[in-house]
């Protein structure tokens, strides 16, 4: 059989480090396939990425061993500018690929290289756009004034326009709000059965590769563990759950209930429920919610608005009052004005209209070692916020300019390097890591200061699961000292469990406001402002619909299995299949 992708016994070591990042690799991909990398952070499916189209070893030093084979030829025949015309390659960070200044000579670019005529670039152009739901308004626009998610979608369309024989992409939906991450995703799959391409994805979103992904490969310490059909590797989910590998939620809550095989989507579980449990093993009993307990205000506005210099009115008339030691998220579609938000309440962009206090005083009047005590922002981008030359002086740097002793200093540091899982990376360039791990370090180059309200943009995005509730449990324990945490995610079904209020956005206004359980029952705001409902809550309405007393508003995973009568779980579906 011609492969598309032949990987053979491939290792590799970047200069200077001490471990392997790759440790004798094997990997196949048949031609038209469509396969999803999953695994830890720093399992090497970056490093992956870089060698299926030469840049590893040809642009990165270091130690190569093994081979490297796309459509039969070796990666280092040819220059990568030449395998670049049959390999297409989506980087993580979006900005790293940009190099022109609007959207419309950023896509246009590749496509100046293959020599084409003129209308059929024009026509690649329309297309590609089309593909990732870009309008033709944002022809103009300057890439990195784009929100993360349209920055990913410009790197995408940039790639997909030169039509490649083979696309590499790695985590190129992790900055989208859940529709588009779908719609994207749904893009590429018409694009493998219109042009025939080989597509190979590094993806976090097992619900997403369970449905699109032909065959999934788990890499951990550099080496593949796990490869095989989805429902072959996520029905195994005590092993992928090692490998930071989270099943999709419904496999989850099979896996408590004793259902065997999992289920992996949301119709197969209802039907195994159906099956295997009557109404009467549910308990009928409504989801308590939690008091509303709200502190003195730490956040007050009142009609905020803010227009970008071309014009672009990112707030429209915004009222929100956030307490002392609350735990809340804002949430909403790719550009409704999240980030916006979180940068006017820290003081670095003032509003075009309406009043802000924090505290009680406008942040951009207070002194700055002032505001960093009271509010810390943590980027959407950790390359925006990092510019230290070792990991160890990012976390420092903040204490050292506001006077900590260097005992201080190295004692919280220490604590920070172990909990962010940094260890061994103190004297690394942060610009080395990846960007998982940058996103870490951003984090904690901020908690260093302990603010008494913390910012935090899109913290997950990027981490293996794993590392997600690591990261949501520091911020619960951080908020359990008294301190405020306001949390800006696409990633609801893991926020709710620790959250106490939601907070949505759409078009620059606040449309929602409330205890999750409630906001995620309004579905006209869960549809306009592109939220994904957990998979427990549409199985708790599935099943309500055939009868049984579920809860439509449940969110949480604990929440339905505490209303399945224990004494018929887990044991209930391997007796009634018996019987």
């Amino acid at each position: 059989m011609s492969y598309a992708v032949e990987v053979r016994a491939l290792w590799w070591r970047y200069e200077g480090r001490a471990e392997y990042a790759l440790r004798g690799v094997d990997l196949r991909v048949e031609r038209g396939e469509i396969v999803g990398i999953m695994g830890p952070s720093g399992a090497g499916k970056t490093t992956l990425c870089l060698a299926l189209n030469g840049i590893i070893p040809q642009r990165i030093p270091g130690e190569f061993r093994g081979e490297v084979r796309v459509f039969g030829r070796s990666t280092l025949e040819r220059d990568v500018s030449e395998v670049a015309r049959d390999v297409g390659l989506v980087l993580e960070d979006p900005e790293v690929q940009f190099v022109m200044s609007t959207v419309e000579d950023e896509v246009v670019l590749g496509l100046e290289a293959l020599d084409l005529p003129r209308e059929e670039m024009e026509e690649r152009l329309r297309w590609a756009l089309e593909l990732v739901d870009l309008p033709p308004s944002y022809l103009g626009k300057r890439p990195l004034e784009l929100s993360g998610g349209e920055k990913q979608r410009v790197a995408i369309a940039s790639i997909v326009a030169m039509r490649p024989r083979l696309l590499v992409l790695d985590e190129p939906t992790s900055d989208l709000d859940p529709r588009g991450k779908e719609e994207v995703l749904r893009a590429l799959w018409r694009v493998r059965e219109e042009l025939g391409i080989t597509i190979v994805v590094v993806e976090h979103e097992s619900e997403f590769l369970a449905e699109f992904a032909d065959r999934l490969v788990v890499l951990s310490g550099g080496r593949v563990v796990m490869e095989g059909a989805p429902e072959e590797v996520l029905s195994r989910a005590d092993e992928v759950k090692r490998h930071g590998v989270r099943p999709p939620q419904v496999a989850e809550l099979g896996y408590s209930l004793g259902m065997e095989p999992l289920p992996l989507t949301l119709s197969e579980f209802v039907e195994r429920f159906s099956e295997s449990f009557s109404e009467a093993d549910v308990v009928p009993a409504e989801v308590e919610r939690k008091p509303a307990t709200r502190g003195p205000p730490v956040i007050e506005c009142e009609g905020v608005s803010y227009a970008y210099p071309d014009g672009t009115r990112a707030l429209r008339g915004v009222d929100l009052t956030v307490g002392r030691g609350e735990f809340l998220a804002v949430v909403g579609p790719n550009g409704s004005g999240k980030t916006t938000l979180a940068k006017v309440l820290c003081g670095l962009l003032r509003p075009s209209g309406g009043r802000v206090f924090v505290f009680g005083e406008e942040p951009w009047k207070a002194p700055r070692r002032v505001m960093c005590r009271r509010i810390g922002y943590v980027f959407q981008n950790p390359d925006h916020q990092l510019f230290c030359s070792t990991v160890y002086d990012e976390l420092a740097f903040g204490l050292r300019w506001l006077g900590a002793s260097e005992g201080e200093v190295r004692e919280r540091v220490e604590r920070l390097l172990d909990v962010l899982r940094l260890r061994g990376l103190e004297r690394e360039h942060p610009f080395f890591l990846s960007k998982g791990e940058r996103r870490r370090l951003a984090l904690g180059s901020v908690l260093a200061l302990e603010p008494e309200v913390l910012i935090v943009d899109e913290p997950t995005t990027g981490q293996d699961h794993g590392m997600c509730v690591e990261i949501m449990e520091l911020l619960r324990e951080y908020n359990r000292a008294g301190r405020t945490v306001v949390l800006i995610s696409h990633s609801i079904p893991l926020i709710v469990d620790y959250v106490d209020r939601l907070v949505v956005m759409r078009s620059g206004r606040v449309v929602a406001d409330g205890d999750p359980h409630d906001v995620l029952s309004m579905s006209d705001v869960v549809e306009e402002a592109h939220l994904t409902v957990p998979q427990v809550t549409l199985a708790s309405r599935a099943l309500r619909e055939r009868g049984y007393s579920l809860d439509p508003s449940i969110v949480r995973v604990s929440e339905f299995l505490s209303r399945v009568r224990p004494q018929v779980r887990p044991t209930a579906v391997r007796q009634r299949a018996l019987s």
